[in-house]
């Protein structure tokens, strides 16, 4: 089968035929006439479907029969036939468009109504493994512009905070409120002691208290990002939540507040543990 013959047949199927058809059709316009007998024979379709394929040719415009001794059929001009496919597939393509046009206003209003609807508990995301929750962290501190309020101990949730860095520094200078509670052993190494010093010059207050109950990173007064401790694994495993929910923003500065309130400056402490800060 030659490339050329084999494209006009794709395109045949293309255009809604059975491939039987297509060969059958392709053999037919080559012949003045041809009984289903010769076609079946010359297109190597099995003589129990050969009847099938001409039937389906004559419907649909691209062979007609001839009355002889034995009935024998004709092609129909291929730019006939070919144009009339044409124009079936226009007509159920303009009949489509317009039931899709129909069924796309349904949607819209369907849709609509869906985006009134709050899925229960959509204001909460759990983040299932340490890369999720880095990610989220960074977001957050990114999208922070008024305040950010934090427990923090270690292990750190992220080593490099640059976007923090920057959150602190942009909030800060816009009048924002930037403080931090942090555990008493963040003072463990030169290069935590100068990390701290970092942010203090970026413009967070930093306070060191006893033990903070839990990681939390309020932001904005409306999300709260917090790890859940396992009680009965401890510090082998966490929950982590990130909650959308001013209310519950709330109830935890009022957390904070208590809990900063009993800190020292983290630097004050600094320089009596030793380090030059």
């Amino acid at each position: 089968m030659s490339s050329d013959l084999a494209e006009i047949l794709r395109v045949l199927r293309d255009l809604g035929l059975t491939s039987y058809e297509a060969k059958a059709y392709a053999v037919l316009v080559q012949r003045n006439t041809a009984t289903a007998v010769e076609l079946a024979r010359g297109a190597r379709i099995p003589r129990q479907r050969i009847y099938d394929v001409v039937d389906g040719l004559v419907q649909r415009g691209l062979a007609r029969p001839v009355s002889g001794q034995v009935v024998s059929f004709a092609a129909t001009d291929p730019r006939v036939a070919i144009s009339g496919l044409v124009a079936e597939h226009r007509q159920r393509f303009s009949a489509l468009a317009l039931n899709a046009a129909d069924a796309s206003e349904e949607l819209a209003g369907l849709w609509h109504s869906g985006q009134q609807e709050q899925t229960p508990l959509a204001f909460v995301e759990f983040l299932r493994d340490p890369a999720s929750l880095g990610a989220r962290f960074l977001e957050l501190q990114s999208r922070a512009t008024t305040s950010m309020l934090l427990f923090t101990r270690k292990p750190y949730v992220v080593e490099d905070n640059q976007p923090g860095l920057d959150a602190t520094r942009r909030i800060t200078e816009s009048g924002g409120d930037v403080r931090c509670c942090y555990e008493k052993e963040v003072l463990d190494s030169d290069e935590s002691v100068q990390d701290l010093k970092q942010f203090a010059e970026a413009g967070e207050q930093g306070r060191i208290v006893d033990k903070v109950p839990m990681k939390l990173c309020l932001v904005n007064g409306t999300h709260a990002l917090f790890s859940l401790t396992d009680p009965v694994a401890g510090g082998l495993t966490a929950t982590n939540v990130l909650v959308e929910h001013p209310d519950l923003a709330t109830s935890l500065t009022y957390a904070f507040e208590t809990l900063w309130s009993t800190g020292r400056p983290v630097l004050d402490v600094a320089r009596e543990a030793g380090y030059q800060v």
